[in-house]
């Protein structure tokens, strides 16, 4: 199983939170209502399987929001290893994974 959190790096309006929520497609796989908090940065996390799809269009998707970037963590939570997404404007700027110290 993999636990995955999308953040975004910028705080963000209620407005955008929900904007950046449905774009991403994460009302399909959380388990709880999504509510928005006043200006705050918009932080979702969810559990399934397989992570590389959602990924790939979370990356496609963040081109809807070119100012602003977003950090993706994928959590295998059966090897305990993490890998860190930078995301940003429909691209991978930066992959970065765990050990001791995140590793380029």
């Amino acid at each position: 199983m993999k636990a995955l959190t999308i953040k975004s790096v910028e705080v963000l309006d209620e407005a955008m939170q929900t904007d950046v929520h449905h774009t991403f497609g994460m009302e399909h796989y959380t388990d709880y209502v999504f509510k928005p908090r006043s200006d705050q940065k918009y932080s979702a996390t969810i559990v399934l399987e397989e992570s590389a799809e959602v990924i790939s269009n979370i990356e496609s998707r963040s081109a809807t929001f070119p100012d602003h970037e977003f950090l993706i963590d994928d959590l295998n939570m059966e090897q305990n290893t993490i890998e860190r997404y930078r995301v940003k404007n429909g691209n991978i700027i930066e992959k970065l994974q765990s050990g001791w110290e995140w590793k380029k």
